[in-house]
């Protein structure tokens, strides 16, 4: 009788405990003007429920500590924020002014290496080193050049720092401290410690929709942490 008793208060307990994971946040979006923005769509995560800021753009959603909302609204880029604290939340909207300069940058260093490139084929360097058979049989001394010179394999080279240049850009994209501090806990001094341990790799991102982009950074900080107390717990024995 006396072991159901407990086990009674047991799952009373954790029935309360459990109760109290999940509370009602209340917001309030803003453009970069400071003017309140309706119709706002907001999905939170984790449970995949919805909601719409109103015309005042204010909204409520149900979360729990540790959730992800993400902000989506036409003519607008996404935003996300992490549920950290049981507090009201003030939401700024970028009207796509930050993206334009990332395109722009983007566009940028694509042509610089597109100029160094045709620098390389101006000296009659083609084909990054390797020239179809075709080409071999109707410009033989070309042909040879290209596979002889060492201009030739500089340019190979090139080529390859390029591709690996632009899939660690990629990464770079979608992995930042900026980030990981937005939808994470974790303290300042320890994300180039997780940086260095999980960044992940070029062909993973490439397949990441945002969704997938801050689970990844998620999950990866809930192993850091487990790993990290079982790091600090071995060097307190020693």
């Amino acid at each position: 009788m006396k072991k159901l008793f407990l086990s009674f208060v047991l799952l009373s307990i954790t029935s309360f405990i459990f109760a109290q994971e999940t509370f009602e946040v209340k917001g309030i979006i803003f453009n970069q003007s400071k003017q309140r923005v309706a119709s706002v769509n907001i999905e939170n995560q984790r449970n995949g429920r919805l909601a719409t800021s109103d015309q005042w753009g204010t909204f409520s959603i149900e979360v729990a500590v540790g959730d992800s909302l993400f902000f989506k609204k036409d003519g607008f880029q996404d935003a996300a924020k992490f549920i950290s604290t049981k507090q009201n939340l003030v939401i700024y909207l970028n009207q796509g002014i930050t993206l334009n300069e990332v395109i722009v940058k983007e566009k940028s260093k694509a042509a610089e290496q597109k100029e160094a490139l045709d620098d390389y084929r101006a000296k009659g360097i083609y084909f990054n080193g390797n020239p179809p058979l075709l080409f071999s049989i109707f410009h033989p001394l070309s042909a040879i050049h290209e596979l002889v010179s060492k201009d030739a394999a500089n340019a190979k080279r090139f080529g390859n720092y390029i591709s690996r240049e632009n899939a660690q850009s990629a990464v770079d994209i979608k992995f930042n401290k900026r980030l990981i501090l937005e939808h994470t806990s974790i303290k300042e001094e320890n994300v180039a410690e997780f940086m260095y341990y999980y960044r992940p790799r070029p062909e993973m991102v490439a397949k990441w929709n945002q969704y997938d982009n801050i689970r990844y950074i998620q999950d990866s900080y809930k192993k850091f942490v487990k790993e990290k107390s079982e790091r600090d717990s071995l060097e307190e024995i020693k």
